[in-house]
């Protein structure tokens, strides 16, 4: 089977034109889609995890977990799929999810915004395709990362703890929390 810019050239060749090139997006197209994969499972296995965690632990137990966690997730996945893969966001909690240098404009042009306005965003890296994917801040979301004034005693305390840098509070259901992102090789 063919890639279908592939039949528009063979087809152009034997009509004699000229066959029309690739846009960047068609080019990057496979290797978009390894990344919303890879992204698919690092966001499934950190909602579980973050699920069970608040089953057992409450919101004060999902940061635990989320602060030791969701790091290895990634690595892991990443590692799986062949693939660099984090979260970022333009309020992060921890410093070492702060925005690569790639994403960092779009980052912060999306700041303040609902989820809803921004989509999914494709770099071309050179020899890598870099990829954003928006995350929705949820219902669930909101016992750790809305209005700092509601957050609980036991909350506020675990985050102090964890993230004394903390600026990922005060957000609302539907706010734009930030990005997973994924490089992924051109091969």
């Amino acid at each position: 089977m063919f890639p279908r810019s592939a039949l528009v050239t063979a087809s152009a060749v034997l009509l004699g034109a000229a066959a029309p090139a690739p846009t960047a997006r068609e080019r990057a197209e496979p290797f978009v889609s390894e990344a919303e994969q890879a992204i698919g499972v690092l966001r499934a296995r950190l909602l579980q995890r973050l699920t069970e965690a608040m089953a057992q632990g409450g919101a004060a137990g999902a940061i635990d977990a989320c602060s030791i966690e969701a790091s290895r997730l990634a690595a892991d996945v990443g590692a799986t799929r062949g693939v660099a893969l984090g979260r970022t966001g333009f309020r992060v909690r921890n410093p070492n999810n702060a925005p690569r240098a790639w994403a960092a404009a779009a980052v912060q042009a999306a700041a303040g915004k609902k989820a809803s306005e921004v989509g999914l965003l494709v770099f071309d890296l050179g020899d890598r395709v870099g990829v954003l994917q928006p995350i929705p801040l949820g219902a669930m979301c909101l016992a750790c990362h809305g209005a700092r004034a509601s957050l609980g005693a036991d909350v506020a305390a675990a985050l102090a703890a964890r993230y004394p840098l903390d600026r990922a509070v005060d957000f609302a259901p539907g706010d734009l929390r930030g990005f997973f992102w994924a490089e992924v090789r051109k091969h």
